[in-house]
């Protein structure tokens, strides 16, 4: 097969002689140094999109609660555990359920106990700091999650409590 019109070298051949490629032109080739150019700069900022490792308390909070989907008619309960995290934000062990109060239909109960399971399975490990990551072996994690009013609650370092949206 001939080299295209416009190439700068002969068709590339096999062992036998034959034309495996032919010379692509110029335009194409810078086309093509283009494009790959391009996606090289996506996934660049796309690797900037990540979310920003989670460094203190405040911000572990808002990341739970941002994850928390509190399903209707169960105003009013409450679920809370007790569990570890290891240096890389993952859960160590099994959560321990230390308190439950469930509010509503059956089907309601079930809901919200999922909705909170859920927050455990689906958002953990979380990225956190080296430095805050380093905290979690200290003591463990006591999470609340809480479909009431605000009230004023016990807010300190590993004491999580997690207040519906209203």
């Amino acid at each position: 097969m001939p080299a295209s019109r416009g190439s700068h070298r002969p068709a590339s051949r096999d062992i036998d002689g034959e034309a495996l490629i032919a010379e692509v032109p110029l335009a194409v080739r810078f086309a093509t140094l283009l494009l790959a150019g391009s996606v090289a700069v996506l996934s660049g900022s796309s690797a900037r999109s990540q979310p920003t490792p989670i460094n203190n308390w405040v911000e572990f909070r808002k990341a739970v609660a941002a994850c928390w989907m509190v399903p209707s008619g169960t105003e009013g309960s409450l679920i809370a555990y007790r569990f570890g995290l290891d240096k890389t934000g993952a859960i160590r062990g099994k959560p321990l359920i230390t308190a439950r109060r469930l509010v509503g239909d059956d089907d309601a109960k079930h809901r919200y106990e999922e909705a909170a399971s859920e927050v455990l399975s689906r958002c953990f490990p979380m990225a956190v700091t080296p430095s805050f990551g380093a905290i979690f072996g200290e003591s463990p994690i006591y999470l609340r999650f809480v479909n009431t009013k605000p009230t004023a609650a016990y807010q300190i370092n590993n004491n999580v409590t997690i207040f519906a949206p209203q």
